[in-house]
């Protein structure tokens, strides 16, 4: 999930095993890949991503991650001379890493682009073959990247060095494009083949006893994007992949989220020089904050991720006026609006993959002053209803099902779903809420509908409150306006 805090935990990391004198290199991607290079180096890879349901690791693909990787590791051995031990197979490494990425000025992938449209590469022979001795040694042969591979991971076996315990190499995520399902098939494939690559070379280095650690981050969402995930990702995923989750794994476990939003405090109470607080919500919370503890706010409106708590949190703090010592209403009501229509425009941007546009723009038009809970049936005939006075709606309502929308809407976290357990009474402390964000991937097409309460201010649904029960009452009681068909 986009803000869940991968970058910080893998500098956190980081950080860590400087402490522990290690040596380390962070890799970001964020500002070096245009999306016109992304879309070149899936060309030149010849990768069809429109047509085809699943998608197999490109070998290619990988091959031109694996030398991605090993110029990284070059370049991490020339910066730090003093550290490696020098020797014949490492100087040569270094010499091939450095003939193959011939322009310093270019970026990653118009570097990658070019390994392709080669194809093959010539060098001489003393770079690629360990019997190449004298005269024979600087004639010129043709190699391919696979060839190239095998042949630095060979000579990366000689690596040594003194005075750092480990070396660890960081490689933060891809930006994953939401522009068109086109460009997020094809920003996943090059993620999951970057991942492959980095295993692949991480179990070199196991084999061979090499302290060298490769760590990398991702969007869960990347696999869910190709139909058919390969064995080969599911595999790494299960045996080394680690999922960074806010919420408890089981029902009534503590809140990881909640966690760090009191040790956010303490530590800057601490930078300020304050006295630590012992009960953090108690001291910086409105009791009843909108009808429900501190932390049952900070989880129903942040999607439990650091993120949202920066964005929420810290405006309303930044906002806040002269005597205003705690959060309370008035201080979360000022910044509220805006939280809530940044938050819409994110989750937006994620529909954009399946999405036009015009049908965003009907789909908030439907949702808007609708209602916080409803059913299915409820969402069609608010459709329809808002049809007949707008053709995109209802353009919208006639092409979309109006079931799998939501479905995708609670996929990416706009709605949950509320049910009651099976012969239970219509209290509300009987109602459970299941969210995809909080790992709760089952969508059901008969369940209550519930928009998240972060997005009730921008689509004008009325005070926030944690009662859905209250709501769902009120609706099978006739007291809300229920969708009424005409008899045939």
């Amino acid at each position: 999930m986009k803000g869940a805090g991968k970058t910080a935990f893998l500098r956190y990391i980081q950080l860590k095993m400087d402490e522990d004198q290690c040596l380390t290199k962070f890799i970001s991607f964020a500002n070096e890949i245009s999306d016109a290079e992304r879309s070149r180096i899936i060309k030149e890879a010849h990768i069809k991503i429109y047509e085809q349901k699943g998608i197999e690791a490109i070998n290619e693909c990988v091959s031109m991650w694996i030398l991605f990787i090993l110029n990284q590791i070059a370049q991490l051995i020339e910066e730090n001379e003093h550290v490696f031990t020098t020797n014949r197979n490492i100087k040569i490494f270094c010499e091939l890493m450095e003939k193959l990425h011939d322009a310093p000025d270019k970026t990653v992938l118009t570097w990658l682009q070019g390994v392709f449209k080669r194809g093959k590469y010539k060098f001489k022979s003393k770079y690629l073959e360990v019997t190449g001795k004298g005269a024979s040694s600087d004639l010129e042969r043709e190699y391919t990247i696979d060839q190239i591979v095998a042949r630095a991971l060979e000579m990366l076996k000689h690596l040594s060095w003194e005075g750092k315990k480990r070396v660890y190499i960081f490689f933060d995520e891809l930006n994953l494009s939401f522009a068109s399902r086109a460009q997020h098939k094809r920003d996943s494939v090059l993620i999951r083949d970057l991942i492959i690559a980095i295993d692949r070379v991480n179990t070199i280095f196991i084999q061979t006893g090499k302290p060298i650690y490769l760590l990398a981050s991702a969007r869960s969402e990347v696999l869910n994007v190709i139909t058919e995930p390969t064995h080969e990702i599911n595999k790494i995923l299960g045996d080394r992949g680690r999922e960074l989750r806010w919420f408890p794994t089981t029902a009534g476990g503590d809140w990881p989220i909640l966690h760090l939003f009191v040790r956010k405090i303490k530590a800057s109470e601490a930078v300020a020089g304050y006295p630590i607080t012992q009960d953090v919500f108690h001291a910086y919370f409105q009791s009843g904050l909108f009808g429900m503890t501190a932390g049952s706010f900070v989880l129903e409106l942040t999607w439990c991720n650091p993120r949202d708590l920066v964005l929420l949190f810290g405006e309303a703090a930044s906002k806040a006026e002269r005597g205003e010592w705690f959060f309370g209403e008035q201080t979360i009501r000022r910044v509220l609006d805006r939280y809530s229509s940044e938050a819409w425009r994110e989750k937006m941007e994620e529909l954009n993959v399946e999405y036009s546009p015009v049908e965003i723009a009907s789909l908030k038009k439907i949702l808007l002053g609708f209602r916080p809970t409803f059913r299915v049936a409820d969402f069609e005939h608010e459709a329809r209803t808002k049809g007949e006075d707008d053709q995109n709606v209802r353009q919208f309502q006639a092409k979309r099902n109006a079931a799998k929308v939501l479905e995708d809407l609670y996929r990416i976290g706009i709605i949950g779903q509320a049910t009651t357990p099976e012969g239970a009474g219509r209290a509300f402390a009987q109602f459970r809420e299941h969210w995809a964000y909080r790992g709760d991937s089952n969508f059901d097409p008969t369940a209550w509908m519930v928009i998240h309460r972060a997005l009730w201010s921008d689509l004008r649904l009325g005070r926030i409150t944690l009662d859905p029960g209250l709501m769902l009452r009120r609706h099978e009681l006739g007291g809300v306006r229920r969708p009424h068909h005409k008899r045939r």
